[in-house]
């Protein structure tokens, strides 16, 4: 609604200047006659002249119908007065062109005075006698007028196939109408606006500029409506520049009014949204200082300002402009007007139906025997289809049969799939236990080892004790007891080494229960490198590799499930020494096999590092590694199962692991997790 009164300008420029062209010969169209819109006063004076001077009454008809165009744009009466003098001559004389032209011109001022009702009975009518030709110009320019009506009563879907009904129309003549196609497109891409539909508004508002371009018009409506859409889209700098574009082309290179008028109104509109309320006033002022003739217009403007003094607290001020825009709105869009348009329409398509029945009732009969030709054809077709579907069902059961098979040998291998990736991850596990165990009984036999030989030692140092005591020496019997109490402390100390490793190893067998506990990190990357180590070194005695560690003392404990993490840390130290190992034998002369482990402390998060500068991972695989059953290893020496378990473990714990690695230079395993 609010571009109302600009599809109106264009109707009557377009009108106008038809005419206009005319005039040197009543009988023909010209080319384009949108083309002599800039030219729509020249000929004002001569014509009021012709009027009481022509012979020819078709010259008088052509006459009336330029002076209701010139006042179209100032006195609707006036021109209502010149359209039905014309119209009632071309009636008086037979002139069809004239009285086809004298309608439009009434039309168009029942259209500017808000009878939408009157206007479009005016265009049904005339629409059903262009039917009846094959000027497509004409054809299509009506049928944009019949979109005009329906966009300026709200319903812009309808007007929108109107619209494009009439672009296809005028389709093979677009350049020789460039300027009346280009106002086409325009609209349809309003249309487009109206509905939200911003990417086909946009489409066809650049296709009208380019039309534009063409007939080097310089138009500044479709500048202004991709502001719009800019606007709407959230990016006021483009729009901006696009307005003031428009103003300008409207202003000085094509100069309309209600273009300058609505190019004030966009821009007040956008500096209020973007809070420069001092820039708002201004422009929506010189909006109603120019644009009184234009209701729609000053809605705008005065909405604008309502807005304004809201946000400043000026309720007075907004209450005014509140209620001029309210009168204004009243005036050119009240609900009687709005009724009439909508019974109309009702009317209308019923008036339709009954066309349409009629045209059924008389193709009735001849229907009817074509029918009987068509069944009897349509009879055999039946026959050759059901042979067909006869086949094709027969096929059909067949291959169902078939899929059905197929469907429970997939059942049965997916079952034997399932069952084998259980039983790949009970091995993974049982594998990770035993080289687990294999660490831990070469770490406990230290200890065992000590405590043994201190046993030993104070069987020896009790049979001295007894000698000393039989023979009274007391201070000798002081120095042995004082040894005893020394070696039991060393036992007791070895012995609960060996509690430790082996509590250890029972936490670590224990299935997990999710429960998270606050563990040591570095202890936990310690105590499970050295399993990992002396693991490998009980499989194979000539194995040795440097342990180097870096840990961040003040990481302190952090919630997480030990039992989890310690897997995940067994599993990256065994892979780093499988893969130093590997490199070893390769290089067995100049090659020190090192694997390192550090943790450091980042905010809210931990990083553990394990890295090796083992025979790497090639480029092509790396993304892989993660996944299960995928492994590096030769085949019976992994099941691809442990890095895909550590994965989960580490997401479970709201964490990331990563791989990084270059081939024959080493690989580094990154942690990281939240400390909570």
């Amino acid at each position: 609604m609010k571009k109302f009164f600009i599809l109106l300008l264009l109707l009557a420029g377009a009108l106008f200047t038809l005419a206009q062209n005319a005039i040197t010969d009543y009988n023909s169209l010209p080319v384009d006659t949108m083309q002599l819109f800039r030219q729509k006063g020249q000929f004002a004076d001569s014509f009021k002249r012709k009027v009481f001077s022509s012979a020819a009454d078709s010259d008088k008809v052509w006459q009336y119908y330029i002076l209701g165009g010139q006042n179209t744009f100032n006195n609707p009466d006036t021109a209502l007065m010149y359209a039905h003098k014309g119209l009632e001559l071309a009636k008086k004389i037979h002139f069809e062109t004239g009285e086809y032209y004298s309608n439009e011109i009434i039309s168009m001022n029942l259209l500017f005075t808000g009878n939408y009702t009157g206007s479009l009975s005016i265009e049904f009518s005339q629409y059903n006698q262009l039917n009846k030709t094959d000027n497509n110009y004409r054809i299509a320019w009506h049928l944009h007028d019949v979109g005009i009506v329906y966009l300026v009563g709200g319903d812009a879907r309808t007007a929108l196939g109107y619209f494009l009904h009439a672009l296809k129309t005028i389709q093979a003549h677009t350049l020789t109408y460039p300027m009346s196609a280009g106002i086409i497109l325009m609209n349809t891409g309003l249309a487009y606006e109206n509905l939200n539909e911003l990417d086909s508004a946009t489409l066809y508002l650049h296709k009208a500029l380019a039309l534009d371009s063409l007939s080097h018009y310089n138009y500044g409506a479709p500048l202004r409506d991709l502001g719009d859409i800019y606007a709407k889209r959230g990016k006021a700098e483009t729009a901006m520049d696009l307005y003031r574009k428009s103003y300008y082309a409207s202003k000085y290179l094509n100069p309309i009014l209600f273009d300058v008028v609505q190019s004030y109104n966009s821009m007040a509109d956008l500096f209020e949204k973007d809070g420069q309320y001092d820039s708002a006033l201004f422009y929506a002022n010189k909006s109603i200082s120019e644009g009184k003739d234009f209701p729609t217009s000053m809605i705008q403007a005065y909405t604008v300002l309502t807005k304004v003094y809201k946000n400043r607290n000026a309720f007075d001020s907004a209450f005014k402009y509140q209620e001029l825009t309210l009168n204004v709105r009243d005036r050119v869009f009240n609900t009687d007007k709005s009724k009439q348009l909508q019974t109309f329409l009702f009317n209308e398509q019923e008036h339709q139906r009954e066309i349409q029945q009629k045209l059924n009732e008389a193709n009735l009969k001849y229907r009817s025997r074509l029918n009987v030709y068509m069944l009897l054809g349509g009879l055999i077709i039946v026959l050759i289809v059901a042979g067909g579907l006869w086949r094709r069902n027969v096929y059909r059961r067949k291959s169902i049969e078939l899929l059905e098979k197929q469907k429970e040998e997939i059942q049965s291998t997916l079952t034997q799939l399932k069952s084998t990736q259980k039983q790949l991850i009970q091995s993974e596990k049982m594998a990770s236990l035993g080289e687990l165990t294999a660490g831990i009984a070469h770490e406990i036999q230290n200890p065992l080892n000590f405590v043994n030989n201190f046993s030993d030692v104070n069987q020896e140092l009790l049979a001295e004790l007894k000698d000393e005591i039989e023979k009274g020496n007391l201070d000798e019997v002081k120095s042995i007891a004082n040894d005893l109490i020394e070696n039991e402390q060393k036992i007791n100390h070895h012995g609960k080494r060996a509690d430790a490793i082996v509590k250890g190893m029972l936490q670590h067998s224990r299935s997990s229960k999710g429960v998270k506990e606050p563990t040591d990190i570095n202890a936990l990357a310690d105590e499970y490198l050295r399993l990992s180590y002396h693991g490998l070194r009980a499989k194979d005695k000539n194995f040795n590799a440097d342990i180097k560690t870096d840990l961040d003392e003040s990481i302190g404990k952090i919630n997480m499930i030990p039992q989890d993490i310690g897997r995940v840390l067994l599993n990256l130290f065994n892979n780093a020494f499988y893969a130093v190992n590997e490199q070893k034998k390769r290089n067995s002369a100049c090659y020190n096999p090192t694997v390192s482990v550090s943790t450091k402390k980042f905010d809210n998060r931990i990083a553990i590092t394990v890295s090796d500068n083992g025979n790497g991972i090639p480029k092509n695989i790396i993304d892989k590694i993660f996944q299960p059953f995928f492994t590096t290893k030769p085949t019976g020496e992994g099941t691809g199962l442990g890095l895909s378990l550590s994965y989960d473990i580490i997401k479970a714990h709201g964490g990331e692991i990563k791989a990084e690695s270059k081939e024959g230079e080493g690989s580094e395993f990154k942690i990281s997790l939240p400390v909570v």
